[in-house]
C-alpha cells in the first residue's frame, strides 16, 4: 500500500508540475573560447577569475555534480550541504525547534561560522539575510531544478571573491546549453509513523542554438509536519538519564513571593510536576514537560523560479541577463507561552492575603503559531567583449531584494494585558480559560472595558544588496604561459529589520526578537597572475584591496593577497600549496542590531556552590544580545597543501591539508563561562534579589572581538570506478579529520580545543558504492560522524580544564546506511526508489549540543528516521 501510495502520488506530481517565466540568463563559470577554427574549452574554475584548461590547478576544489547530488536522495541544496564531509557546526535551518530566523537554511564550513563561506551562483556573489543582519546566505533561495553541480573551494580566497570568503567558497553552477525539458517528481515518508511527508518537482526547458542559449527552471518543495512526540530524544524534556529539562513555568503553576523568596505548587499541580524550586531561594515549583507541545519538524513550502539567456551578438561581443525569484512559506507551532504575571492581593484566586505573582504557561490559549514568509528576488546582466585573441573585457551589473517576515498569529500573550484581565476578572490563572477568551481580540470584562490578552505580532527584514563589477582578463603575448585578471567592483548592502513595539518592550510572554537598520558600502580592486614557466609547473598570485564604510563609521581598508603554486612531476601526480590572507568586516547585523532576549540553559555557579545538593543543576535562564558599533574587523591566514594523485586508471586519491587562524573574531562568551568568571564580568550577569533564574534576570552577551580562533584538518577524497558484470562499479569515500579547532571565548581567556567535543567530532566522512548500466543500478551511501565528548561543568577560569572533569561524559558516533536504486521504464521514465537511514538510527544524545532539551545536536541529525522516497524523471 505504502509503494502504491507513493507511486501515485508521484505520478500526479509528475503531470501537474510545470512552469512558465521569462527566459533570460547568465554567464556560466564554464566558458568556451574560438581559436581560429577550432573551439578550445577554457573554464573559469572556482578559486581563479583566470579561464584555463585543466580543470586541477593550485586550489583544492570538490566538485558534486547533480548524478551525485540525486543519488544521495536530498531534495535540497541545503539538506545535501548539511550532510557533506566538510559542514561545521554553525548549520541552521528551518527544523531547528527553538529558532527564530524562521524559514532560513544556512551553512557553516569548518566550523568558523556561516558567514566565513562565500556562497556563488554562476561565480556571482549571492547576498546574505535582514533578519539579524546576517551576511550568510539562505540557501533555500537556491533553485534546485537549475543545477549542474556545486563546487566547494577548500581554501581562503578573499584575494579573489571578497574579504569574507575565509573558509571557503560554494559555487552553484546552473545547467549550461540545455535543449529539451526534463521533468522530475519525488515523494517520501517516515516508515513508522507515515508523517514528515517531503513532495517535490522540478520542470527544467531549455533551447540552445549557434549564437544563444535559453534555460528555464521551476522547482517546488513541500515538508509536511512532524510531531515532538514521535521522535525519541525531543519527546520528552525529560532525558533518557534523568536530567531534568522541564520547564519551571507551568501549568497550573507556581506561585512566587513578590521578593521571589519564596515559591509554592498551584494547588491542583501534578505530584509528579513537583519538584525544589529554580526561581526562588525555597519552597517547590511546578514543573512543566513542554517537548509535547512542540514540533520536531514544521510545515514549510517553497518554490524556485530561475531563468538565464546567454547571447551572441557578433563574434566579439556577447551578453547574459539571469533572473530569480524564491518564495518559502513555514509554519511554525510551538509550545505555549509562558510567562510571569501579577495576582493582587484582592483576586479571588489569591488566598495569601498579599499581592503575589504566578508563573505559569498558556496551555488554554493554545501553542504560539507563527508563520515566516521570506521571498529574494535577483536581477543580473552582463557583457563580455573580446578586443583580441588574447584579452577580454566583462561586466556586469547584478541587484538582489531579500524580504522576511514573520508573523505571530496566535497564542502570544501580552504580559500586560493578561494581567490587566486578571485584576478584571476576566481571567482566571489557576484554572483553564475557555479558549474564545484567547482569540486576538479584545474582550470585555464585567467592569465593561475591553482587554486584549492574545496579540498579532509582526516581524519585517528587508536587504538590498547591488554589485558592479568590471574586469579584464586574458594572455600576455609577451610571455607565453602567462594569464591575468584585473577588475573593480562595488558592492553596497542595505537594511533593516523592524519589529512591532510589544515585542521590542519585551510584553510578549516568552518572546523574543531583535530590531535594526545600516547599511555598508564596498569597494574593491583586484589583480590575479597565472604562470607557467614550464607545463607541469604553474605559480599564481593574487591580490585585492577591499575598503568599506557604513552609515555611522569607517571600517577602514585591509590588502589581501594569495599565492599557490601545482607541480605535476608525472601526469599522474599533481602536488599543489597555497598561503592567503583575508579580511572580514562585522556583519550589518553585528553592527546595528538592537537587544533581544532568549532562553538558554545554564548552572548557577554561585548557587551550585551555596548548595551543592540542590544547586548544581542546569536551568532556564535569559540571555540577552545585540549589536556592537565598536567592533572591528577580522583578520585571517590560511594555508593549504595537499596532492592529487591518479594511482592506476579509474583509481584517484586526493588528500589536502587546511589551515586556518582568524584574528579579532567577532563572538559573544558563552553563557556558562560569563557565570563561571562572573567576578571577571559583573557588568554582564543581572541578577534580581540574587536569584539568576528569576523571569527578569538575565545574561548579557553582546558581541565584541574575541581576539584568535584557530583551525587545522586533513580532507581526503577517494574514488575508483571499473567496469564489473556488464556495468559501471563506483566507489568514493570523502572523509574529512579535524585535527584541532582552537578558540577563545576572550582575549584574556587561553585558546582551547574543541574537535572532538560537542558538535564538532574530529571525522565526518561520507562513502559510497554504486554500481551502474544505462538500464538500471543500485547505490549505497554510509554517513558517519565521529563520537564527541560534552562538559556540561565549563571550564576553569584561565584553563581549558573541566570545572568538575567527573562530569563530563561521551556522546557516540553516529553511522546512517541510505540505499538506492533506479530503473528506466521502456517509456524512458527514470523510476527511482531509495530508503534513508536504513536501520533507523536515532540522533545520538547529547544535553550540551542544545543547551539541554531536545537532548540532540539539530544540526548533525535531521531525526526523520526510516524514511522512504520514490521518483520519477524524463527527458523529452
Amino acid at each position: 500500500m505504502l509503494m502504491n501510495s507513493l507511486l501515485a502520488k508521484s505520478v500526479r506530481l509528475a503531470l501537474i508540475g510545470g512552469a512558465t517565466v521569462a527566459a533570460l540568463s547568465s554567464t556560466t563559470a564554464l566558458a568556451a573560447e574560438e581559436d581560429g577554427a577550432n573551439k578550445v574549452e577554457r573554464i573559469e574554475v572556482t578559486g581563479s577569475r583566470i579561464k584555463r584548461v585543466d580543470m586541477e590547478g593550485p586550489s583544492p576544489v570538490q566538485v558534486f555534480d547533480k548524478a551525485f547530488i540525486e543519488a544521495t536522495g536530498t531534495q535540497t541544496v541545503a539538506d545535501f550541504l548539511f550532510q557533506s564531509n566538510f559542514a561545521g557546526p554553525g548549520l541552521t535551518s528551518e527544523n531547528a525547534t527553538l529558532a527564530q530566523g524562521a524559514g532560513t537554511a544556512n551553512f557553516d564550513a569548518r566550523g568558523f561560522g556561516d558567514d566565513y563561506t562565500v556562497f556563488l551562483l554562476n561565480g556571482r556573489r549571492l547576498p546574505g539575510s535582514p533578519v539579524g543582519g546576517s551576511a550568510a546566505t539562505d540557501l533555500n533561495n537556491i533553485p534546485m531544478a537549475a543545477v549542474e553541480r556545486i563546487e566547494f573551494l577548500a581554501d581562503g580566497a578573499s584575494a579573489i571573491y571578497g574579504a569574507d570568503a575565509i573558509s571557503g567558497v560554494i559555487n552553484i553552477i546552473t545547467k549550461k546549453d540545455f535543449d529539451g525539458l526534463s521533468v522530475k517528481a519525488q515523494y517520501g515518508q517516515n516508515l513508522e509513523h507515515s508523517d514528515g511527508e517531503r513532495t517535490s518537482y522540478e520542470l527544467v526547458a531549455g533551447s540552445t542554438g549557434e549564437k544563444h542559449s535559453t534555460l528555464v527552471a521551476f522547482d517546488y518543495f513541500k515538508q509536511e509536519v512532524v510531531e515532538a512526540v514521535n521522535r525519541p530524544l525531543i519527546n520528552s524534556a525529560v532525558s533518557p538519564t534523568g536530567a531534568d529539562g522541564r520547564s519551571p513555568a507551568g501549568f497550573p503553576g507556581t506561585w512566587l513571593e513578590e521578593d521571589f523568596s519564596t515559591a509554592y505548587p498551584v494547588a491542583d499541580c501534578p505530584e509528579s510536576s513537583k519538584r525544589p524550586t529554580t526561581v526562588t531561594e525555597s519552597g517547590f515549583e511546578c514543573a512543566y514537560d513542554v517537548a509535547p507541545l512542540y514540533q520536531a519538524v514544521p510545515k514549510s513550502e517553497r518554490f524556485n523560479l530561475f531563468a538565464s539567456h546567454h547571447q551572441e551578438f557578433s563574434d566579439n561581443l556577447s551578453g547574459f541577463f539571469e533572473a530569480r525569484y524564491s518564495r518559502a512559506k513555514t509554519e511554525v507551532r510551538n509550545g505555549a507561552a509562558p510567562g510571569l504575571f501579577e495576582v493582587p492581593a484582592s483576586s479571588p484566586e489569591n488566598t495569601f492575603g498579599r499581592d503575589m505573582l504566578i508563573y505559569r504557561r498558556t496551555v488554554d490559549a493554545g501553542p504560539r503559531s507563527r508563520d515566516g514568509v521570506n521571498t529574494a528576488t535577483n536581477l543580473a546582466f552582463g557583457l563580455d567583449y573580446r578586443l583580441n585573441d588574447s584579452h577580454t573585457v566583462s561586466g556586469y551589473y547584478a541587484k538582489s531584494w531579500v524580504n522576511q517576515n514573520q508573523m505571530g498569529l496566535n497564542g502570544q500573550i501580552s504580559k500586560k494585558g493578561l494581567s490587566d484581565a486578571v485584576a478584571a476578572g476576566l481571567i482566571k490563572l489557576t484554572e483553564l480559560n475557555p479558549a474564545e477568551l484567547w482569540t486576538t481580540e479584545p474582550h470585555t470584562a464585567a467592569n465593561g472595558k475591553k482587554y486584549w490578552i492574545s496579540i498579532p505580532t509582526h516581524r519585517q527584514a528587508a536587504l538590498t544588496e547591488e554589485i558592479a563589477n568590471i574586469g579584464m582578463n586574458g594572455d600576455f603575448e609577451v610571455m607565453e604561459g602567462l594569464g591575468y585578471a584585473v577588475g573593480y567592483e562595488t558592492r553596497k548592502e542595505t537594511y533593516y529589520d523592524y519589529t512591532d513595539i510589544a515585542q521590542i518592550t519585551a510584553d510578549v510572554a516568552g518572546g523574543a526578537a531583535s530590531y535594526g537598520i545600516g547599511d555598508r558600502e564596498m569597494k574593491a580592486a583586484y589583480a590575479e597572475i597565472a604562470f607557467t614557466p614550464i607545463e607541469s609547473l604553474e605559480l599564481s598570485g593574487a591580490l585585492r584591496y577591499d575598503d568599506i564604510t557604513t552609515s555611522v563609521s569607517d571600517l577602514g581598508s585591509k590588502t589581501t593577497y594569495k599565492l599557490a603554486a601545482s607541480w605535476r612531476p608525472v601526469d599522474s601526480l599533481l602536488l599543489r600549496a597555497s598561503h592567503a590572507t583575508g579580511f572580514k568586516a562585522p556583519a550589518l547585523g553585528q553592527l546595528f542590531l538592537g537587544e533581544s532576549f532568549g532562553v538558554t540553559s545554564a548552572i548557577d555557579t554561585k548557587a551550585c556552590q551555596a548548595d551543592p545538593v540542590n544547586g548544581c543543576s542546569k536551568r532556564e535562564l535569559q540571555s540577552k544580545s545585540g549589536g556592537n558599533k565598536q567592533l572591528d574587523p577580522e583578520e585571517s591566514t590560511s594555508y593549504n597543501f595537499g596532492f592529487s594523485w591518479e594511482a592506476i586508471e579509474g583509481l584517484s586519491i586526493t588528500t589536502d591539508y587546511w589551515n586556518i587562524e582568524v584574528d579579532g573574531k567577532i563572538g559573544s562568551l558563552g553563557v556558562q563561562e560569563i557565570i563561571n568568571n562572573e567576578d571577571k564580568y559583573p557588568q554582564l550577569v543581572h541578577r534580581v534579589g540574587g536569584n539568576l533564574y528569576h523571569p527578569d534576570a538575565y545574561v548579557a552577551t553582546n558581541l565584541q572581538n574575541l581576539s584568535s580562533e584557530k583551525g587545522r584538518g586533513v580532507d581526503f577524497d577517494i574514488g575508483y570506478n571499473f567496469d564489473l558484470a556488464g556495468g559501471t562499479m563506483s566507489l568514493g569515500l570523502k572523509s574529512s579529520y579535524l585535527i584541532e579547532h582552537l578558540r577563545q571565548s576572550s582575549a584574556t581567556q587561553p585558546l582551547c580545543d574543541d574537535a572532538g567535543t560537542t558538535s564538532e567530532p574530529e571525522w565526518r566522512q561520507n562513502l559510497r558504492a554504486s554500481w551502474e548500466t544505462s538500464d538500471y543500478g543500485v547505490s549505497a551511501n554510509a554517513r558517519y560522524i565521529g563520537e564527541t565528548t560534552d562538559n556540561p561543568a565549563g571550564k576553569l577560569t584561565g584553563t581549558c580544564n573541566s570545572q568538575d572533569p567527573s562530569r563530563i561524559v561521551t556522546a557516540d558516533s553516529y553511522t546512517q546506511i541510505d540505499l538506492q536504486a533506479f530503473y528506466f521504464l521502456p517509456t524512458g521514465t527514470k523510476l527511482t526508489v531509495g530508503l534513508r537511514n536504513v536501520f533507523d538510527e536515532a540522533p545520538v544524545y547529547s544535553e550540551e549540543a542544545g543547551g539541554g532539551w531536545p537532548f540532540y545536536d539539530q544540526a548533525l541529525y535531521d531525526n526523520m528516521g526510516r524514511y522512504m522516497y520514490l521518483s520519477l524523471s524524463h527527458s523529452f
